[in-house]
């Protein structure tokens, strides 16, 4: 199933056109607290909702207070468990908070990337921002990655919910609402890129 689905992710590169996956396609949300749900009910967390949303099963392996290096490490074994089709990675956010160094950080996504790509699977990819102060902005490494390994990419979402007191549960993450919007945009992506068979 994931080798077909990533032939159709080079054609959708080039022309366009849809990836085409079946109803039961494996999604993988990996990551975080940002994935995991912190501020939320365990059923409000983003890949809950992104489920409900897209009638689809989303697995939740967000992991709260996790950093780059330690998600780099524990995704080699749950890919070989979970055999995803599809990885939704949204992770780094740890980094930027205790100021690590980002081209580390960078090097840490870029290598989680590739190990979805060498098992076949369709990496989307959710930016994270620099929560410095009043520039609440999507950080620079997720563009580059992004436009280097040209993936589809939810850019603003988590900006606009930390630049919202009525989206998040504390100055880093969403509230309920904030991951209903998360979900929201994640299924807006997979509506455009992808061709959900029994629709």
């Amino acid at each position: 199933m994931a080798g077909a689905i990533v032939i159709a992710l080079v054609i959708i590169t080039k022309t366009d056109a849809k990836i085409e996956i079946p109803q039961n396609a494996v999604i993988l949300a990996f990551g975080d607290s940002l994935t995991e749900g912190y501020g939320a009910k365990e059923d409000e967390s983003y890949p809950v909702r992104l489920g409900k949303i897209l009638n689809m099963q989303v697995i939740n392996a967000g992991i709260s207070g996790e950093v780059t290096q330690k998600g780099a490490a524990r995704l080699p074994s749950l890919l070989d468990e979970i055999k995803p089709d599809i990885v939704i990675l949204c992770h780094g956010g740890n980094d930027i908070i205790r100021k690590y160094d980002l081209q580390k950080t960078k090097q840490n996504l870029a290598y989680m990337i590739n190990l979805i790509r060498n098992k076949n699977a369709v990496v989307i990819l959710v930016g994270v921002p620099s929560f410095n102060g009043f520039l609440i902005d999507t950080n620079d490494i997720y563009d580059e990655l992004a436009d280097e390994y040209n993936l589809i990419y939810e850019d603003a979402v988590l900006s606009e919910i930390i630049k919202s007191p009525a989206l998040k549960y504390d100055q880093i993450h969403p509230n309920a609402a904030g991951y209903g919007l998360m979900a929201e945009n994640l299924a807006k992506l997979f509506n455009k890129y992808f061709n959900i068979a029994d629709r």
